[in-house]
């Protein structure tokens, strides 16, 4: 999303890099305390920490089972986020007669749990670089010595990063071409000046 944004709707270039850090943090931080908290019942389960509980902290082609490779996985997390970028745009762009400020982010969180219920079987619905990154990277750290990888020890960690920062820029451009370039901007239309018609001559 702050890539899309800042490609297409104004968000400030010199901002992008805070936020994605920020996103990156706390995604990084809540995955920890998850694998403090279920340390012992994750050891108990799965003391060598392996493929079997990895997909706790991030996502997988075929959320770990074989019958998905790379490619399709690639297509799904482009696919999933064009479908969110796309409808976010639509849901806060003004001119497009948005639901009230105050349910936006509701509608968004719905829109996420949507793409995750229809979306989500072929690589686990990232949808965002942070969202799988971070947590890929605490439990990197604590124990899961092939968080980098799939279930079929091919480096993985990539893609859940490039396909959704592609997916983005696809959704938000679709967006541009499709539905805010054919939208009539209101406040242009409140400053054009309003010229009175010359009355006929009377005779």
């Amino acid at each position: 999303m702050t890539l899309a944004l800042a490609v297409y709707k104004g968000f400030e270039w010199r901002k992008v890099g805070p936020y994605v850090l920020a996103q990156l943090a706390g995604a990084f931080v809540a995955a920890l305390i998850v694998r403090a908290a279920y340390a012992e019942l994750i050891a108990s389960v799965d003391p060598d920490h392996t493929i079997a509980t990895q997909g706790i902290f991030s996502t997988l082609p075929g959320n770990g089972n074989d019958i998905v490779g790379q490619p399709t996985a690639f297509l799904d997390q482009l696919i999933g986020t064009a479908i969110l970028v796309f409808v976010v745009f639509a849901l806060t762009t003004a001119w497009n007669n948005p639901p009230l400020a105050n349910l936006g982010p509701l509608f968004v969180g719905l829109l996420v749990v949507a793409i995750g219920m229809a979306w989500g079987a072929n690589a686990g619905y990232a949808i965002n670089p942070a969202r799988d990154l971070g947590p890929r990277l605490a439990s990197l750290i604590t124990g899961y010595g092939g968080a980098l990888e799939d279930q079929n020890g091919n480096l993985y960690f990539w893609l859940p990063i490039v396909a959704p920062l592609l997916g983005g820029l696809i959704g938000g451009g679709l967006f541009k071409l499709l539905i805010e370039n054919h939208l009539d901007d209101p406040e242009a239309d409140e400053e054009q000046p309003i010229v009175s018609e010359p009355r006929p001559n009377q005779t």
